[in-house]
């Protein structure tokens, strides 16, 4: 079998970008997927500028991840 590894989205306008990182401490996707998140990105809550939401360091908004 091989290891479980954690796509991360990351919307850029209209293309996808799609960031591959190996699974995190926990043993379930949801909490090894939020790890990762938290570490590439920094939670913003809505304002009249920006959506609500996780963005990396250079503006862009972080869509979701799923485990493979």
């Amino acid at each position: 079998m091989s290891p479980m590894s954690i796509l991360v989205v990351i919307l850029l306008s209209v293309n996808l970008e799609y960031t591959y990182y190996p699974m995190g401490e926990y043993d379930n996707c949801f909490d090894s997927g939020m790890l990762i998140i938290e570490e590439i990105a920094q939670h913003h809550t809505q304002t009249k500028d920006k959506n609500q939401g996780y963005y990396t360091k250079d503006g862009k908004l972080v869509v979701g991840h799923y485990c493979k």
